[in-house]
């Protein structure tokens, strides 16, 4: 599938403006909407995207978050996949697997998610993408 999964790295540091990456993240977002990219995430990636918000003291600037996510959805910019029983087993299987890495189980569901849909680039500030043979981009 030609698209590129985004991760809540990139997430945050394109909606943060103070995130260290923001200026990249802006950039790389842009190329992507000229190239008209399909962009997916994931359920349990918006569930980070959107803890992490409220956790800085935002709730109010999560809603405004969400509302965002919800009106690119109905555009037909961006796809969210739900993690299934599937998804999650496999999940289960790398988290498992890649003890000796500190990966989240929310990683292991993207890699998942990307693996079922063909997808090999990855918007992330999170190198360890890498180690599934992912592209991590900007």
């Amino acid at each position: 599938m030609r698209a590129v999964f985004v991760d809540t790295s990139g997430w945050l540091a394109l909606i943060l403006q103070n995130d260290q990456y923001h200026e990249k993240a802006a950039a790389y977002h842009r190329k992507l909407q000229l190239q008209r990219m399909p962009l997916i995430t994931s359920d349990y990636v918006l569930d980070e995207t959107y803890t992490r918000l409220r956790y800085d003291g935002r709730l109010s600037f999560a809603i405004e978050v969400k509302e965002l996510f919800e009106e690119a959805e109905k555009l037909n910019l961006l796809h969210v996949e739900w993690v299934d029983k599937r998804i999650a087993e496999k999940a289960w299987s790398l988290f498992v697997k890649y003890h000796d890495h500190k990966i989240s189980f929310t990683d292991c569901t993207s890699w998942s998610i990307c693996q079922q849909l063909g997808i090999r680039e990855v918007f992330a500030f999170d190198s360890h993408f890498r180690l599934l043979g992912l592209e991590v981009s900007p």
